[in-house]
């Protein structure tokens, strides 16, 4: 009988760890609101759910890369919108001063507005940067943008800003190479003002064209960007479709673990009890 009793309170034991544990599990389950709390809960599903945390960490940076870039190419575009500003306001005074009726008074006050617009082209270029970042110089040539979360051509993008300077932008020959810079011109006659209108129409062509380039990469960009956030939004979800946790049920298996657990420990009391009164008849019977 007492051996009887021995395995009753040793079985009891068990079931009241097993059940102590399994509260352990409702416990720390519930308080970090995932089903898989530790990577021994479910070594398939954690694997899954390790796979796509790194995918969303890539998406993320390739976002930001993105963000960036758009950013870069904005700040490019506002320093192309200044220069187009500033050749268009050089036209209108080379027009003014290819009109052989103004005095010669009136043509040196166009000659020295022309003169600053034309060092002012310069000093935009030159100040148009971006975290450091020489834009608009003809030295950004090339770049690399990664839009993706894999290192192959299809996700990425190489950019290329022109050069805006006073010494590229003009009339370019049939090899591209400039043959008559804004640097060139001037307005100090009639015919040099003509001359100059026809370099300024080209400029103004370039800039056109680089700023048109610029703004389709842009918005290109716009929907990177909608694509990238959609994918990082699919992945977080397909990640807690994989880790949510059923407090509801959870809690209501805690509660049974506890009843179990409870029982348990009755079932432990009671054998001790039977076991000493056991002890104390033989006792007695002696």
């Amino acid at each position: 009988m007492i051996q009887g009793l021995q395995r009753a309170m040793y079985t009891a034991y068990d079931n009241y760890k097993r059940a102590t544990e399994d509260i352990e599990k409702n416990v720390e389950k519930i308080a970090t609101g995932s089903r898989i709390p530790s990577f021994s809960d479910d070594s398939v599903d954690s694997a899954s759910v390790v796979r796509m945390t790194n995918k969303i960490t890539a998406l993320e940076q390739a976002n930001r890369n993105v963000k960036n870039s758009q950013d870069l190419l904005i700040t490019a575009d506002t320093g192309i919108a200044q220069v187009r500003t500033i050749v268009e306001r050089l036209k209108e005074i080379g027009i003014q001063s290819a009109n052989e009726n103004i005095s010669q008074e009136e043509r040196t006050i166009l000659s020295d507005e022309y003169s600053q617009l034309i060092d002012e082209v310069d000093f935009v270029v030159s100040t148009t940067k971006y975290n450091g970042i020489e834009l608009l110089d003809g030295s950004f040539m090339d770049k690399t943008v990664a839009i993706g979360i894999n290192d192959t051509a299809d996700e990425q993008i190489q950019l290329s800003l022109g050069d805006a300077s006073a010494d590229a932008l003009g009339d370019r020959g049939v090899d591209g190479n400039t043959i008559t810079s804004l640097k060139d011109t001037d307005i100090s006659s009639g015919g040099d003002a003509a001359s100059a209108v026809e370099v300024l129409d080209k400029a103004l062509d370039d800039l056109i064209g680089q700023q048109s380039q610029i703004g389709a990469t842009i918005r290109r960009f716009d929907f990177t960007i909608t694509n990238l956030e959609g994918m990082i939004l699919q992945t977080e979800n397909n990640k807690n479709s994989l880790t949510a946790l059923d407090e509801a049920k959870e809690i209501t298996d805690m509660s049974i673990n506890q009843i179990k657990q409870q029982t348990a420990l009755a079932m432990m009391a009671q054998a001790q009890s039977l076991s000493q009164t056991i002890f104390q008849m033989l006792q007695n019977h002696r």
